[in-house]
């Protein structure tokens, strides 16, 4: 798990922004699959976009894609990042999954669901978040 977070964090370098909060997350799925078990993110409080990479990304684009981002109105310490990808590859066909994430920037947790159109399987996971010094912007 610690090495695919340092892969992770080596394949998108280093030295981010001043004001982007670059997080290093270890997820422990509790579902039935799909959720990667290192998710890196990086976004900046008060813009609409974040920057998500992931083995599932990598399987299907190489490189780090952009997400939408949301500060929660219940609490502002909590961020939600919502992404899609179509293609994953998966048996016997590659599939379509929607994934959110929601990261507490105060206790470092995360949150992450998926879901697939028509499909009643769980794709839940949660975990544990280090912030460093990721660049993304790759």
């Amino acid at each position: 798990m610690k090495k695919l977070i340092l892969a992770l964090a080596m394949a998108a370098g280093f030295a981010a922004p001043a004001a982007a909060l670059d997080f290093a997350c270890s997820v422990r799925s509790t579902g039935d699959g799909f959720i990667s078990p290192a998710i890196a993110v990086q976004f900046e409080p008060g813009q609409s976009t974040a920057i998500v990479y992931d083995r599932y990304i990598a399987a299907v684009h190489g490189k780090p894609i952009k997400a939408t981002l949301r500060q929660r109105t219940l609490n502002p310490d909590e961020y939600r990042i919502s992404w899609a990808l179509s293609n994953v590859p998966a048996r016997p066909s590659p599939i379509r999954i929607g994934y959110q994430a929601i990261i507490n920037i105060k206790t470092n947790r995360i949150i992450v669901r998926g879901s697939m159109r028509g499909v009643t399987n769980s794709l839940n996971g949660n975990g544990v978040c280090k912030e460093g010094a990721l660049n993304l912007n790759r």
